[in-house]
């Protein structure tokens, strides 16, 4: 439930964040300082932290901007991992703002609440009229709680029941009670046409533990950070092999991402031309932009191309676009169509502008690797480090050019990972640099 609204803003020092909160409401002039105020203060754990937020949400008021702030206080104590927390917070489970009611229950969960008493009250909002009654079974998934399993199996078969609802059902029943039988029912909802409801199936092929839906999963038309968190939080153990299957094969897939082995949902009314598949890579659906640019790989290259540079000014403010015209552009590498612009926006993306998480600078690191091997390797120090480099999946994705080059170079170059962090990149460092 993190959110990222303020991580481009300056930083508010502690002592600022907490003068901000302590403040009454009469005397806040921008209502959202509070909102801003907890966000940096979840960067400062510890006991004074904690009882700054535990306070804060004790108070009532009903400005939007205080809501929302209380909501994301309430969230940070759970990240904060506060357990004294818990019996406060439990109190607002009987509040009349679903959305607050919503973040509780999502705290307790992370909280590990074991309270006999506050889980009968979470269990008691599967019965009413509530609107995200997903958070309420994901939350008992969670924490392992079955005594409401014939109302989740009933809901789950509920034909009023959203996609989200139904999925977050059968998670549990597979989690809960052992029903494998219900995998192939949970790989259906990555098939659904509506994208959001594809990112929840992800999420509760999480929660069911499923980790032998990974072969089906990363052909999915969904974001690739989607699913490298399954691949992240699925793959528990620090091994290659598990269960016959091999952990580089479906990164190095996810990582590479061609659109030809995504399987893509048909999409009414597509059209062939070559404008409109440029617009289409626009679009916030990952199945419209996978689509495109299967289509856009049927027709003239040098066309395609042109058409890439000449709307790329539009393109290049819009992270989702970046995302797709930079796999446009990899196709075309691959068969031998760039230009020297090319390296330009490969500078660009991998420029401070951006932060280091945003999914295109995998993409753009590989491009890298392929027409500038000397800036590759010039930079590959600064690829391993991971103050500079902060984001594990490029590092793994150095890794993995590394891997493709014919150098014995690329030995020495992967031992500077081998102390990494995540342990996807350590694995991948000792696979190379012991071969």
């Amino acid at each position: 439930m993190k959110s990222n609204s303020f991580n481009n803003l300056p930083k508010i020092k502690k002592e600022d964040a907490i003068n901000i909160l302590k403040k009454p409401i009469s005397e806040v002039k921008i209502l959202s300082d509070y909102y801003k105020a907890v966000f940096h203060l979840a960067n400062y754990p510890g006991p004074e932290s904690e009882s700054i937020l535990l306070d804060f949400i004790k108070y009532d008021c009903d400005k939007l901007e205080y809501k929302i702030a209380k909501r994301k206080a309430v969230e940070v104590l759970a990240i904060f991992d506060c357990k004294k927390a818990i019996p406060i917070i439990a109190d607002f489970l009987k509040n009349d703002d679903d959305n607050l009611v919503e973040t509780v229950i999502w705290s307790l969960g992370k909280l590990e609440c074991n309270d006999i008493d506050i889980i009968n009250r979470i269990c008691l909002i599967l019965y009413k009229q509530f609107k995200n009654k997903r958070i309420v079974i994901q939350t008992l998934t969670n924490l392992g709680v079955k005594k409401e399993i014939d109302k989740i199996r009933s809901l789950s078969k509920d034909k009023n029941s959203s996609n989200g609802v139904k999925g977050a059902s059968l998670a549990a029943l597979i989690k809960l009670c052992g029903e494998e039988n219900k995998i192939n029912q949970l790989k259906y909802f990555l098939r659904l046409s509506n994208q959001n409801d594809r990112h929840c199936a992800v999420q509760d092929i999480i929660n069911a533990g499923q980790l032998s839906v990974l072969p089906f999963l990363i052909e999915a038309p969904i974001s690739p950070s989607f699913k490298l968190k399954a691949i992240d939080s699925l793959w528990i153990d620090e091994e290659v092999l598990c269960k016959n299957l091999n952990l580089f094969y479906f990164i190095d897939r996810v990582i590479i991402d061609d659109p030809k082995k995504i399987n893509t949902l048909k999409i009414s009314n597509f059209k062939n031309d070559l404008f409109y598949l440029i617009d289409q890579l626009f679009h916030t659906d990952f199945n419209r932009g996978y689509q495109s640019i299967k289509e856009l790989d049927k027709l003239p290259e040098e066309r395609v191309l042109y058409y890439l540079n000449n709307n790329w000014d539009r393109a290049k403010s819009d992270y989702g676009a970046i995302y797709f015209f930079l796999n446009a552009y990899n196709l075309l590498l691959a068969k031998q169509i760039y230009d020297k612009s090319i390296l330009d926006k490969v500078d660009f993306i991998l420029s401070d502008h951006w932060p280091n998480y945003m999914k295109f600078k995998s993409l753009a690191i590989q491009i890298l690797g392929c027409l500038n091997e000397d800036k590759f390797y010039n930079n590959i120090n600064q690829f391993s480090d991971e103050r500079q480099t902060t984001y594990w999946i490029n590092r793994y994705t150095a890794l993995l050019v590394l891997q493709n080059k014919q150098i014995n170079l690329k030995y020495d170059f992967a031992k500077l990972f081998l102390n990494d962090s995540h342990r996807f990149v350590r694995l991948k460092a000792k696979e190379i640099s012991s071969c």
